[in-house]
């Protein structure tokens, strides 16, 4: 099995991942930022339990979104070393063939 592998592309796929980890960072503030005063509901909401799923609800979403960004960070700077790795044994293979080129050339 053979695999072609772009390195350029595993830094753009990272710039992505990490982009769209701001973004979710960004959610996360929003839905904190969404967080109203219990007294909001009143005592029939209170009742009923509409703050409480309120709450809970929020919570729940402000946690998904801070997990797909630290995911999504994790994400990209994984591709980022998966990039420096290939980037280093594509560097490593042309000076080894260099070399070999040299040494053929300066052998005749």
């Amino acid at each position: 099995m053979t695999f072609h592998v772009v390195p350029e592309a595993l830094t753009a796929f990272a710039r992505g991942s990490e982009s769209l980890a701001e973004k979710f960072g960004a959610l996360a503030d929003l839905l904190e930022q969404a967080r109203v005063d219990d007294q909001c509901f009143g005592p029939i909401g209170d009742a009923v339990g509409l703050s409480s799923g309120y709450f809970s609800s929020l919570d729940e979403c402000r946690q998904l979104a801070t997990d797909a960004q630290e995911f999504l960070k994790q994400t990209g700077d994984q591709l980022q070393q998966s990039f420096e790795v290939y980037q280093g044994v594509d560097s490593g293979l042309s000076e080894g063939f260099t070399q070999i080129g040299n040494g053929l050339g300066g052998s005749r």
